[in-house]
């Protein structure tokens, strides 16, 4: 069993690769730049040039091994028939695919087009549909809660269905490990609770100690802050999309997979900031 990682450098991808890791499971990690993160990580990792808009590096990364952790990249459009196909032709005998919760029924999502051009493929699969990261609270929204004490996301007083990163390298990797017990089946990945951001910042602010608000922006008032902010026009509507399907009331279904495929309970929020909470402190 080799295991191709992509999206090494993401919130999913780095958690798959340290619980397979973890359970001595051979894998190598597609980066753009290996040079750059042989710096970062040394020799914590193996790593193999992937660049999805490049299929010239597409043998290379699959040469030797036979199953993949595959992620879409944020932004553009990429030649993934191309890689599937190359992927079919190198024996890979598994892919576990993180997708989006509800994916299925959003036809004008990259996810919706994915799972079908991976079922095409007849390739073996797992569909890992996630819900909303919690990890998104440490990332991309991390900055406003560390300087300016604010949840700032258009999401009305509608609640999301979180779930911890974590969780879902963990289902991620199990599908990978045991591929015959999944083969072929999708999973959505939820936390225990369905949460609205005015409850998640009083929960930050009983955690971290200090008062954190949600100010629940509008989507033009979200989009014209950040572009003065500098981001990606793309990322922005990307992010707007989310959170004002959120707002819609279309993100609070929890449901209770995680608990059926590993027998335990998943990471509630709670627990998250606690083990994040260097993120927003200091």
């Amino acid at each position: 069993m080799r295991t191709l990682v992509t999206g090494f450098t993401g919130k999913v991808g780095y958690e798959v690769a340290k619980k397979l890791k973890a359970e001595n499971v051979y894998h190598v990690c597609a980066v753009r730049d290996p040079e750059k993160a042989e710096a970062a990580f040394g020799d914590e990792y193996d790593f193999v040039k992937l660049d999805f808009s490049d299929p010239g590096t597409f043998d290379e990364a699959l040469e030797q091994v036979d199953r993949i952790f595959l992620m879409y990249p944020p932004g553009g459009n990429f030649p993934f028939k191309k890689f599937l196909e190359q992927a079919k032709k190198s024996g890979i005998v598994h892919i576990a695919y993180l997708s989006l919760k509800d994916a299925q029924y959003i036809p004008f999502l990259h996810h919706y087009k994915m799972e079908k051009l991976i079922k095409k493929s007849a390739i073996p699969y797992t569909f890992v549909r996630a819900g909303y990261f919690m990890q998104n609270l440490n990332d991309f929204l991390r900055e406003e809660i560390k300087e300016k004490q604010r949840i700032f996301v258009p999401a009305g007083k509608g609640k999301t269905s979180f779930v911890d990163t974590r969780d879902l390298a963990e289902i991620s990797a199990l599908a990978l490990v045991h591929s015959e017990r999944h083969k072929n089946k999708s999973y959505a990945v939820t936390g225990a609770e369905a949460l609205d951001f005015y409850e998640v910042a009083e929960i930050m602010t009983n955690i971290l100690g200090v008062n954190i608000e949600y100010t629940e922006p509008s989507v033009k008032e979200f989009k014209a802050y950040m572009e003065k902010r500098g981001e990606n026009k793309a990322f922005i509507n990307v992010t707007a999309g989310i959170h004002i399907s959120t707002k819609l009331g279309l993100a609070k279904g929890v449901t209770h997979d995680y608990q059926k495929i590993t027998g335990g309970e998943p990471t509630n929020i709670r627990t998250y900031i606690e083990d994040f909470k260097e993120y927003w402190e200091g």
